[in-house]
């Protein structure tokens, strides 16, 4: 029993002794391939600082040669950036086959090109935003301040961004439009300053007088505030319809100095008005005119909407 005790006490002092050397035998590997490394992780660093230089000089030289150039201020921030960026990443990896020798770029290639195709993949619509946006400011096919009609938005350009513009609708809210849909759609642009179209609909009775009625109109259109007089305003029988007489109210309004719903409500109250002194009588736009029994009031006008 006593030989058997003396026997376990020998192999686990034995055991721990290996185990001692193997430790001390690891941390002495570890610290000789520190030392050993060391210069090679030196020259990385100042290879890595090197290329931090470059790309500052070069960034630098890109910013002052561009200031002669109508490239946007933006744009010019987002290319330094961008090649700023691209000299680190080189330089970087230009370091780590200083430090790692068995480091090659061809296996780093293969590695980002699968990766590339599973984040450009995910983030298409990002870098359609983007790249849209870049030549949005590149090409400036419209300004701030501009007025915008794009799908069924439409509203005044308050910022263009490199992932989004700004518009700023006529009741003052604001919509964020993505620069891939501003960039791939149909533009309507009318410049800033520029007078701006405005339409209103109407229909009245098929007993009513015609040219009657387009005098009390264009009447109003010249006095009210807002309507500017070049061009014209004109009224255009555009539908012979089962709610009446369709007429096409045209004028025009100088969006820097009008708001245009403001105009808009006071040119279709005046109207309103004028018609019903002059007994022509309204019907709503989708109502049967021909079905309506004649009184001596006027219906209620319709709800007039603006074609913009």
């Amino acid at each position: 029993m006593s030989l058997q005790n003396s026997n376990v006490s020998t192999r686990i002092v034995d055991n721990a002794s290996q185990i001692s050397n193997v430790a001390w035998s690891s941390i002495n590997n570890l610290l000789t391939s520190l030392v050993g490394g060391l210069p090679y992780f030196v020259a990385g660093l100042i290879v890595l600082l090197l290329f931090w230089l470059l790309a500052k000089i070069i960034k630098n030289i890109f910013l002052s040669a561009s200031k002669r150039t109508n490239l946007d201020l933006r744009l010019r921030i987002l290319f330094s950036r961008l090649i700023v960026i691209g000299i680190f990443v080189l330089g970087f990896f230009t370091a780590l086959t200083v430090i790692i020798p068995a480091f090659q770029f061809s296996d780093l290639i293969a590695s980002i090109g699968f990766a590339s195709f599973i984040v450009g993949f995910a983030t298409k619509d990002i870098l359609n935003n983007l790249l849209s946006g870049v030549l949005i400011l590149w090409k400036q096919p419209f300004q701030i301040g501009d007025y915008i009609f794009v799908k069924d938005k439409q509203g005044k350009v308050e910022y263009i961004g490199v992932r989004a513009t700004t518009l700023r609708m006529d009741d003052g809210e604001m919509i964020l439009m993505p620069n891939g849909d501003m960039y791939s759609s149909a533009l309507v642009i009318r410049g800033a300053g520029t007078e701006r179209r405005m339409k209103l609909q109407i229909s009245i009775g098929y007993d009513a007088e015609i040219e009657r009625a387009k005098a009390s109109i264009l009447h109003v259109l010249n006095q009210t505030q807002g309507v500017v007089k070049e061009p014209h305003p004109s009224v255009y029988v555009t539908e012979l319809a089962a709610e009446g007489v369709k007429l096409s109210i045209l004028f025009w309004i100088k969006t820097e100095e009008n708001k245009p719903l403001e105009v808009f409500d006071a040119v279709a109250t005046a109207i309103k008005n004028a018609l019903t002194d002059a007994k022509i009588e309204l019907y709503p736009t989708g109502s049967s005119a021909l079905q309506q029994p004649k009184t001596e009031t006027a219906p209620e006008f319709q709800d007039e909407k603006a074609d913009f």
